[in-house]
């Protein structure tokens, strides 16, 4: 089993900067960022097909993460 020095979980903004800091600081440590949001290139909006309205969605699937493991 591979091990990481830092594991994060959620790529919010607040995931996303903590691994970006963390890269930043040149200490070549083996992060693991996880996700569950869906991939990038599955997600939709309905308005990109204008097959609906804005449904004003809580956690809109085109911002709710990366959707994959990054390493």
């Amino acid at each position: 089993m591979k091990r990481y020095d830092v594991v994060i979980v959620g790529a919010g903004s607040a995931g996303i900067f903590t691994a970006l800091e963390l890269t930043s600081k040149g200490k070549n440590l083996e992060i693991l960022l996880l996700d569950k949001g869906k991939d990038i290139a599955e997600r939709e909006c309905p308005l990109k097909f204008k097959k609906a309205s804005c449904k004003s969605c809580l956690s809109c699937a085109l911002l709710s993460g990366w959707g994959r493991v990054w390493r």
